[in-house]
């Protein structure tokens, strides 16, 4: 009955929230992590906005439970982007694995005025083509294009030792349980290529396609999943 009542005044919220936009209003979500079905952890994401015009999509990983015993990894990412009604342009990738005190760090810095993309892990300069981002402002940018209707999309994503192009297409709607309830979702998944790692992501519309569960195959075969657990609107 609990999780009826705080599924219903969730959709509820979203309703009367829905005209602010969640991608200019913005929003706090928590996913449970799993790795090849081990829980790991939890990673918080939220975007805010600072001036001028600039919106901030963090992400905190963290060890929960059992796991927590045999790793002491914290990952934070930090997206830097502008957020306009037609585009989504990353300006700052930050990335720091905090480990036992030990600090590993990667910036992917995107300068659109020079059209260049500068990795600090590679140390190296190239060209920076429209449709390029990061691994958090993608996720964001998925939902910008679900929203016109698109159903099939190609990025090209900046990590620490690539930057390739990723096609992604609508699979089928389905409904998938969660631990805030029941969802309609709208599923989509990038092409499956030898030396790539495979998105799928589950969108909902009725939070204006937030990816409520995420998977990420990697080219060992390694399943890495998120799947929502909290979700908050911005005030």
């Amino acid at each position: 009955m609990i999780k009826i009542i705080s599924l219903l005044f969730l959709l509820f919220s979203v309703i009367n929230t829905s005209h602010a936009d969640l991608l200019q209003s913005g929003f706090k979500v928590e996913y449970d992590v799993e790795y090849n079905g081990f829980g790991l952890g939890v990673s918080k994401r939220s975007l805010s906005f600072a001036p001028p015009q600039t919106a901030i999509y963090k992400s905190t990983t963290t060890p929960e439970g059992f796991a927590a015993l045999l790793i002491s990894e914290t990952v934070t990412e930090t997206s830097n982007i502008h957020i306009s009604r037609n585009k989504i342009k990353p300006s700052l990738y930050r990335l720091v694995k905090n480990k036992k005190g030990n600090i590993e760090q990667l910036q992917i810095d995107f300068n659109w005025k020079a059209t260049e993309l500068n990795n600090s892990y590679l140390k190296t300069t190239e060209a920076l083509q429209n449709n390029t981002y990061d691994l958090l402002s993608f996720q964001l940018k998925i939902m910008q294009d679900l929203q016109k209707n698109k159903t099939s999309m190609q990025y090209r994503i900046a990590t620490k030792k690539h930057t390739r192009d990723y096609n992604l297409k609508v699979i089928k709607k389905e409904t998938i349980d969660t631990g805030l309830g029941e969802f309609e979702v709208i599923k989509l998944q990038s092409d499956l290529t030898e030396g790539k790692s495979q998105f799928t992501f589950w969108a909902a519309p009725a939070l204006e396609y937030l990816p409520i569960k995420i998977e990420k195959v990697n080219d060992k075969g390694d399943v890495f999943s998120f799947i929502i657990r909290a979700f908050t609107v911005q005030k």
